[in-house]
Parts: structure tokens; C-alpha cells; sequence
């Protein structure tokens, strides 16, 4: 294989700019709003953003969730245009943008002036930012700022944002970071045979009749983005669904020579990715199984796995996002397009 192209470099160096996140990350700085929120000075939080910056948010949101705190995953052109009428005064807001100056969230923060909510929280990557400039804390994603494809700040995100969530809650942050910190060096042991995991991901999924992206839970950030990839660094149309919707009609469409990448998820819900891998392989189709727990199922034959590194805890998203990554090089190479690269679009959406 040649010389990496920048978005090849650009996943390679996603471990370091891990690390250098987490070492900067600060929850002192979220302190005031975690004490206001811990006071009962928001009746609700709304997440949102765009794309991949949204998507990176879903693991966060169910650590609230799952802490009972009335929380709500919005689209951000969503909100702005369809439902403000979730903004308030006793609303925490939490935006997600990497560049913090995409067209819908610079909207957003214009009707902010005349709807005024009870905190503005951000996770951007750019300080001078309108998103930044106008949050009342502002959490930095501190990764080199990308080319095309979100691959360093969508790793980030993942991981701060749920840092954040925690910290909003108050819970203790210490074994979440450790998870992290030993996420990065499985990212990165992994990323050290990044051209045979990309062979070895060809060689499974050849060229589907289709492509589909299926998961539950925290592993649903990877399902939208995993799709969302392909389509942008290869320009490969990839179906992104939650797997229990998968079952409710577009089972109906499969037939031999698609390609369905399942995530195993967590623990909790595996079972039944395993009985959709099973019927999926009932009707001839190609299932393939992306699992990052260290403890392998033993049901998934060998020769159905997509090579993944192996992550603890809260790291099962970042390591989910890779393999994924690397598909979309693959298939970008064999539709002879250079990977990550743009045709149409830009790096920032500055128009709706």
C-alpha cells in the first residue's frame, strides 16, 4: 500500500490525540454548572449538534438517561427549526460542534439571544468559536484540526462527552479515565497494522450489494457515523439503523451479496445481536461481526469478524469507530476515489 493520504494520517494519529485530550480535559471547569444542576436549577438537558458531532454525543446521553435525568437527544436543525419551544430558562443546553460555527448552531445561537436558556454548554474544538464565545463552559476537544472527515475530534468527543456527563452528575471520573487512557493504547496497538486490518476487512466484505450498519446502545454513535463515513470518504451509500428497527421491514431486503456490519454492543443486548447475526446468515446474506470486548463470543466463527482493537469500558465506542474507518478506505480504493476526500461538501457546513 502507498504512502498514507492525510485522512489515512489523520485516523492513525487518533491515540495520541486521545491522550493529549484527556490530559487536558479540566472537570473543574464544569463544576459551577454541575453544582446549579445539582441545585435543581434545570428541570431538563437538551444535547444536540449535527452529524457526527451529535452522533458523539449518544453515549453521553445515556449515562444520563440511565441516571434518570430528563434528558433529550435533539438534531440540531431540529430544534432550531421545529422545536424551541424545549428552550427555557431552566434548560441546560449542551451544543456539540466541532468547528462551533456550523450554519444551524450559529442560528441557533442568534434565536438564543431572544430565548434565553439557563446554561450554555459546549464541546467545540475551535476557543474563538461563536459556540465557544458565547458558552458559559466550553469543552475543548484539543485534536489538530482535520481536513475533511471528522476522525480526531469525533474520537474526542466521544470520550469527553461522556468525561462531561459524568462530571455534570458528580460522579467519580477516575475509572472512567483509565478506561480511556488504556483505550488508547489498544487504539493505537491496532492502528500499528492498520494495511492488513484493511486487506483483511476486503477480503470479507468484497463489494456488497448493499451495506448496513446495525447496533443498540452506546454502540449507536457508530452506527450513524460508521455510515455517515462511507458515505463521506467513500461515497458508498450505507444504511445506519438501530437493529431491533432492522427486524420491522428492511429485513425484508435482503439478499446475497449485502453486507451487514453488526456491533456487538454491550453485554446487555448482545444475545440479541447474536440471533439477528444468525438469521441474517439463514438468508444467505454476509453478516460480519465487530466486537472490541476482550471476552470474545465464542458463537461468531472466526471468519465473520472484522478485525477491531480491544477497549474496556467506556472505550467500546472509540474502538468501534475504527474498523469502520478503515472499511471506508477500502471501499474507497477499490471505487478508485482517493479516501476522505470531498467532492461536493465542505469541512464545515456554513449554509443550510
Amino acid at each position: 500500500m502507498s504512502t498514507p493520504n492525510f485522512y489515512v494520517q489523520d485516523i492513525l494519529s487518533q491515540p495520541e490525540a486521545l491522550r493529549t485530550a484527556l490530559e487536558r480535559f479540566d472537570p473543574a471547569t464544569l463544576a459551577p454548572v454541575a453544582q446549579r444542576f445539582a441545585a435543581g436549577a434545570f428541570d431538563r438537558i437538551i444535547i444536540t449538534g449535527m452529524g457526527a458531532s451529535l452522533y458523539g454525543a449518544y453515549p453521553a446521553w445515556l449515562l444520563l438517561t440511565r441516571a434518570s435525568i430528563p434528558a433529550l437527544l435533539v438534531d440540531g436543525s431540529e430544534l432550531l427549526h421545529y422545536t424551541q419551544n424545549l428552550l427555557n430558562e431552566r434548560t441546560l443546553l449542551w451544543v456539540l460542534s466541532q468547528s462551533g460555527l456550523s450554519a444551524e448552531i450559529v442560528a441557533l445561537l442568534e434565536i438564543l439571544k431572544d430565548v434565553p436558556v439557563g446554561a450554555l454548554l459546549a464541546v467545540t474544538n475551535d476557543p474563538a468559536s461563536p459556540l465557544a464565545r458565547a458558552s458559559e463552559v466550553a469543552v475543548l476537544l484539543h485534536a489538530k484540526p482535520e481536513k475533511s472527515v471528522s476522525t480526531r475530534t469525533y474520537l474526542n468527543t466521544l470520550a469527553l462527552a461522556q468525561l462531561a456527563a459524568l462530571a455534570l452528575l458528580g460522579a467519580p471520573l477516575e475509572s472512567v479515565y483509565g478506561e480511556l487512557r488504556r483505550s488508547a493504547d489498544g487504539l493505537e496497538s491496532y492502528l500499528q497494522g492498520w494495511e492488513q486490518h484493511v486487506q483483511a476487512i476486503g477480503a470479507l466484505v468484497g463489494r456488497p450489494r448493499s451495506l448496513a450498519v446495525l447496533g443498540r446502545g452506546p454502540s449507536l454513535a457508530n452506527v450513524h457515523t460508521g455510515a455517515l463515513v462511507q458515505m463521506e470518504a467513500a461515497k458508498f451509500p450505507a444504511l445506519a439503523m438501530v437493529a431491533g428497527q432492522f427486524r420491522h421491514g428492511p429485513l425484508e431486503l435482503v439478499a446475497p451479496g449485502d453486507v451487514q456490519v453488526l456491533l456487538a454492543g454491550e453485554v446487555a443486548t448482545r444475545p440479541l445481536q447474536r440471533r439477528l447475526f444468525s438469521d441474517l446468515c439463514s438468508l444467505q446474506t454476509t453478516p460480519l461481526w465487530l466486537e472490541c470486548n476482550p471476552e470474545m463470543d465464542a458463537s461468531i466463527p472466526p471468519e465473520a469478524r472484522l478485525p477491531a482493537p480491544q477497549v474496556p469500558g467506556a472505550g467500546l465506542p472509540l474502538g468501534e469507530i475504527l474498523p469502520l474507518q478503515l472499511l471506508s478506505v477500502f471501499l474507497a480504493q477499490s471505487s478508485g476515489y482517493e479516501p476522505g476526500k470531498f467532492r461536493y461538501i465542505m469541512k464545515v457546513t456554513t449554509h443550510e
